[in-house]
């Protein structure tokens, strides 16, 4: 990884957790002083790399685990901040960054409320965490999985 390509990503990942929004490229580049093309290239080898994804056909930044930059079906929320997770996994992640809180999402199955929270580093909450796809082939279909 190149230091624009760290200097992007940084950016981006700090973007998604200080507004919950990814920035657009135009944004990143006046942030770090460089132009947008330069930023569209970083963004497109590091998606290549899969330290990001972006949006398909687009250099828009859909996600940069553990964030999503846009809706999904797990809500992660914290004093009086939320963001949009991937995953369980990318919801407790964001929880460990950002401190207690709570994730709500869905059972699959029953249509059912599931919201696990975290204290002091502790999980709490009913349900089972189950992956459709093996983590060997979670990057056959990223936005699926």
């Amino acid at each position: 990884m190149t230091e624009l390509e760290r200097r992007v990503r940084v950016h981006v990942i700090r973007a998604l957790f200080d507004t919950s929004a990814a920035p657009s490229s135009a944004d990143v580049a006046s942030a770090l002083g460089t132009t947008t093309d330069a930023v569209r290239a970083a963004l497109r080898t590091l998606a290549d790399a899969h330290r990001l994804v972006l949006a398909p056909g687009t250099d828009a930044v859909w996600m940069a685990h553990p964030f999503s930059a846009r809706p999904t079906d797990f809500v992660v929320s914290t004093s009086g901040r939320s963001w949009w997770a991937n995953c369980v996994w990318d919801g407790l992640s964001i929880l460990g960054l950002a401190g207690d809180g709570w994730l709500d999402t869905h059972s699959p199955q029953s249509g059912d409320a599931v919201r696990l929270t975290v204290q002091g580093g502790q999980v709490a909450g009913h349900g089972i965490v189950h992956f459709l796809v093996p983590a060997r082939r979670f990057w056959d279909d990223i936005g699926f999985t």
